[in-house]
């Protein structure tokens, strides 16, 4: 007897929903195998440890930073087994994929326990726990930092980041006396800085990201201070021609004098590499005159100093933590911007009675200071399933497929608030 459209639709329908849970379970279990934590746990009781990684070998994909400037000079990561599934695949809304409003921004940068934790995993995790945000309506730009010479953000936070309106940067840092070899070599020549530069274009447009955080905390012999401004002006260059909107941000590290000294302000030992990116991201130990300093230093473009804020209170105005409004508060009324970092303080220090709980009311603070980013789809049709990237079970039209823990920033759909 022939078997109607509508039977063979259901049909089709229950077998593609089996081998789906099918797929599930198997990944589970796969990437169950192949946990760090599950694995340091069972080599625990052996002398061997894990064989060390090697990038150009198939595995499960993972996203990781580059350690020296061979890698980035030679371009080896696009010969990767990872760097496809690193490409992120949602780009930003046109809206808000040009030059940021003429308005005090919100940038956050997140560092947490060195970086590629459980967001490493290109296609999840099975830690139902793991760390993420959902407040992206109260920010403009996102970091993604580690102490890796090159930190590329993982393509889950980008591609959240962008279905919420947010940029996404990556990292370039050299620190203490390696980070001072890799600068000399950095600036050796106009060309190699140049070269360099290029580079980190290249790897910021094929991953999908919006630009960098260069932070150079070294000392430096004055003589090379020249060149690297112009590292910072060809590399600012090259990403507003390659990736319109685009955005390098300076950190408040070495100056002029060729010291790392933070100033902790705008002012004429820091102003150069300003005038030649997007804007400075100022360390975070600054006094309450410092934003209003930084404006009238700054002039027209004082919405591009983002005054730091550390969470975890590291010698912070206001003392970070639960107080970190109170250092929004001077930054929003003298009308620059802020850039919070280590968010994850609220995750990492287990702050009572729970993340979900913690991490309302931190952002609930800062949304009280700070106020919307304005950065949220104001046109039909809408849509949000209320998905925060991790949880117990997934279902597809009402069916179960996989019963078991997950994490996946990337299927965060887009968070809704309500507004009383």
């Amino acid at each position: 007897m022939p078997i109607s459209p509508r039977a063979y639709i259901k049909s089709r329908h229950r077998h593609i929903l089996s081998q789906l849970k099918s797929l599930f379970d198997f990944l589970i279990r796969f990437l169950s195998a192949l946990n760090p934590m599950a694995e340091s746990r069972n080599s625990s009781n052996s002398s061997e440890g894990p064989p060390p990684f090697d990038p150009s070998v198939p595995s499960i994909p993972v996203s990781y930073p580059l350690k020296t400037l061979e890698e980035l000079e030679s371009r080896s990561y696009f010969d990767s087994f990872h760097f496809l599934f690193n490409k992120a695949s949602v780009k930003l809304p046109a809206a808000v994929a040009g030059m940021l409003p003429k308005r005090p921004r919100l940038l956050v940068c997140h560092d947490m326990a060195g970086g590629y934790g459980d967001d490493q995993w290109v296609q999840g995790g099975t830690n139902p726990s793991a760390y993420g945000i959902w407040h992206w309506y109260l920010m403009d730009v996102f970091v993604y930092f580690s102490h890796s010479l090159v930190t590329l953000p993982p393509p889950c936070w980008t591609n959240t980041a962008h279905k919420h309106g947010v940029k996404v940067l990556g990292t370039f840092i050299m620190e203490w006396e390696e980070g001072k070899s890799l600068a000399n070599k950095l600036l050796s020549t106009k060309e190699s800085a140049y070269m360099y530069a290029e580079r980190l274009t290249e790897l910021a447009v094929a991953l999908g990201f919006d630009g960098w955080l260069i932070n150079l905390e070294v000392d430096l012999d004055v003589g090379k201070l020249p060149t690297l401004v112009e590292f910072v002006n060809h590399l600012t260059q090259t990403m507003h021609s390659s990736v319109p909107g685009s955005l390098v941000i300076w950190y408040d590290s070495v100056t002029t004098d060729g010291e790392l000294s933070w100033q902790n302000k705008l002012n004429e030992k820091n102003k150069p590499f300003f005038d030649a990116c997007d804007g400075i991201f100022l360390n975070y130990s600054w006094e309450e005159s410092y934003p209003m300093e930084s404006a009238s230093v700054a002039g027209e473009r004082k919405f591009d100093v983002y005054m730091g804020i550390d969470v975890f209170g590291r010698n912070t105005f206001g003392g970070g933590q639960w107080n970190t409004n109170v250092a929004l508060d001077v930054i929003k009324k003298d009308n620059v911007s802020a850039a919070i970092f280590a968010p994850g303080w609220v995750y990492e220090t287990n702050q009572p009675p729970d993340f979900q709980t913690s991490q309302n009311r931190w952002w609930g603070l800062v949304e009280k200071s700070w106020g919307i980013s304005q950065n949220y789809p104001q046109t039909l049709p809408f849509y949000s399933n209320f998905d925060r990237g991790h949880g117990y079970h997934i279902f597809v039209d009402g069916v179960k497929i996989l019963d078991a823990p997950w994490n996946n920033i990337s299927l965060q759909s887009l968070q809704v608030w309500l507004l009383f």
